[in-house]
């Protein structure tokens, strides 16, 4: 490198440095914390509250009182509650795990809108942009790469969102010349698999393609692509997306379909939870149950490392001669 070369580089290096301290300065643009003096009042908490139909609260974390008090018989029944899923997903304050490989631990929000309506959850969209407030969206509470839960926050909690409607002729809106009617149901941004389940499958004598754990909550598996119980068949949660309401950054409520707002449509099949906007509820494809379907679990345990070797090859090998096919549900638990 030669000297001209070398001072030209030092000289934009400089540029640049000052041009990025310029922007600091101008910017005042962040997310405000309980201990800013901008953040809102009570009195401006409560505006949100009467806008949002009396479903603002303030959340709290069940954990606390394993530090506060952990030899009472309200911590020893918590312990007991955590075991449950269906208990940890009805708690705004917390989430199906702790944390991820240390990206992030739980942290519970300091208000929830729990919501009923799109309306509700446009409300503290505006309410969040226009305080400059952090804003999760949090429906089953399975989001382990932390996307549901952020402290300091406002949470839109989509639990009570939980009306599942069936379809037998369903056109998504725009798309009347262009896709044919078919069986499809709607459920609100709450319905985890469980309740879709049972109103698609044992109510309704079809199937939805949702997650293989009955607490994950479809409109999270959608967003995040979803791959469950026969989906080699039946292909992902978010192949099934027929139609979604979403409320984006600009409080809007919109619909998203191939043939309204299809962009956003793609971005939401698979663009992850709360990425593109709020979803209030989503339309999904329905599929012919399968004739047959069965579960099979076992434990095998290995006499030594090399035995252990021997058995995870034997067993891929048996997997993908036998069972990786669309006829087949989903993978192996290999815990």
């Amino acid at each position: 490198m030669n000297k001209r070369t070398f001072l030209k580089l030092i000289g934009s290096a400089t540029l640049l440095r000052s041009l990025a301290g310029r922007l600091r300065a101008s910017t005042t643009y962040g997310r405000r914390r309980p201990s800013d003096a901008a953040w809102p009042s009570e009195a401006v908490w409560k505006q949100l509250n009467d806008a949002a139909g009396g479903n603002l609260i303030r959340v709290e974390s069940p954990l606390s009182i394993l530090k506060t008090d952990p030899e009472s018989d309200a911590a020893k029944r918590l312990l007991e509650d955590l075991k449950n899923p269906y208990y940890v997903g009805d708690q705004p304050g917390l989430t199906q795990t702790l944390g991820w490989v240390d990206a992030w631990s739980t942290q519970p929000s300091v208000y929830a809108v729990a919501a009923r309506s799109a309306q509700d959850m446009a409300a503290a969209v505006n309410f969040a942009r226009e305080n400059q407030l952090r804003l999760v969206v949090k429906g089953g509470g399975h989001s382990f790469q932390g996307t549901s839960n952020a402290p300091d926050s406002l949470l839109i909690w989509t639990r009570q969102m939980n009306d599942v409607t069936m379809h037998s002729a369903f056109v998504p809106q725009g798309c009347e010349r262009t896709l044919p009617p078919q069986p499809a149901v709607t459920a609100g941004a709450g319905v985890i698999g469980m309740q879709a389940y049972t109103a698609v499958t044992t109510e309704g004598g079809k199937y939805v393609q949702g997650g293989g754990c009955t607490t994950v909550g479809l409109a999270g598996l959608v967003q995040s692509g979803g791959f469950g119980s026969f989906s080699k068949h039946y292909g992902t949660a978010a192949g099934s997306l027929l139609e979604a309401e979403v409320v984006t950054a600009d409080g809007a409520i919109r619909i998203a379909n191939a043939c309204t707002n299809p962009e956003l449509f793609w971005a939401l099949k698979g663009g992850g939870g709360g990425s593109f906007g709020a979803v209030s509820k989503l339309t999904l494809r329905l599929h012919e149950l399968p004739e047959l379907f069965s579960f099979v679990s076992f434990a095998v345990k290995a006499a030594s490392d090399d035995a252990y070797r021997r058995l995870i090859r034997q067993f891929v090998s048996h997997y993908g001669e036998h069972l990786f096919n669309h006829g087949r549900a989903s993978f192996p638990d290999t815990r």
